[in-house]
């Protein structure tokens, strides 16, 4: 089943995962041996300084990462945000899809948090299934002949990967703008962290701007930043 599964992930042409968080847990990843952990390992381990993004876990995996394929889910990204008022800065990790390999890891084809998680599935019927021609979430979802073929069908359709996912498999952030960019980079060399490769991707961070361009197939540009701290 996995080189099934590996073979579908690249006809698919899916590069990569993504799992947003505040940019001040982004000094712990890149510190931390054990790179992002689930929600459980933070709770069980008492030198953890993490803040979960979901303190609730409504999809009932506390055990699991919560990603996406290709882009973020950008309309619970937009809700987790409006929550913090003091941190403001938050930061997409991109991961290499190889996470998907792994054993146990859960598909679903919506919000994994509907139904208090019971639409998640394990299996490559599951992967398929986020790329249905029609899927019900929120409200019925149809791909259009543009609708990226690396995209699921909703937007919001999520990935869970079980325990921990190691920093050698993290390959890229994504930041709003230029500024930030800066002070990601000013902070990981404080504490000398390697940098990840930085893209400008504001799209990320607009779910309405996001959705209209996957919807007409005209993907959001992604700027590598290259312009330095100074």
């Amino acid at each position: 089943m996995i080189e099934t599964l590996r073979e579908a992930i690249m006809n698919r042409g899916i590069t990569r995962l993504c799992h947003f968080t505040p940019s001040r847990n982004l000094m712990h990843i890149a510190t931390d041996p054990r790179g992002i952990l689930a929600t459980k390992r933070l709770r069980d381990d008492e030198r953890a300084v993490y803040n979960p993004t979901d303190l609730a876990r409504y999809d009932g995996q506390p055990g699991h990462v919560c990603c996406s394929i290709q882009y973020p889910n950008a309309w619970y990204f937009r809700k987790a945000r409006s929550g913090e008022r003091i941190f403001t800065d938050w930061v997409v990790l991109l991961l290499r899809p190889d996470c998907l390999l792994r054993q146990n890891v859960k598909f679903c084809t919506r919000n994994a948090a509907a139904g208090g998680g019971q639409f998640l599935a394990e299996g490559l019927d599951a992967f398929n299934g986020m790329f249905a021609a029609t899927v019900s979430g929120s409200k019925i979802y149809s791909r259009s002949p543009l609708h990226p073929s690396n995209v699921p069908t909703d937007q919001q359709a999520e990935v869970m990967i079980p325990d921990s996912i190691d920093p050698s498999d993290i390959i890229g952030i994504v930041v709003q703008d230029s500024p930030q960019a800066r002070r990601e980079l000013v902070r990981l060399e404080t504490l000398n962290a390697k940098a990840p490769a930085t893209y400008i991707i504001p799209e990320f961070f607009d779910p309405y701007s996001l959705n209209q361009a996957i919807r007409s197939g005209r993907l959001p540009d992604e700027l590598l930043f290259e312009g330095g701290v100074s």
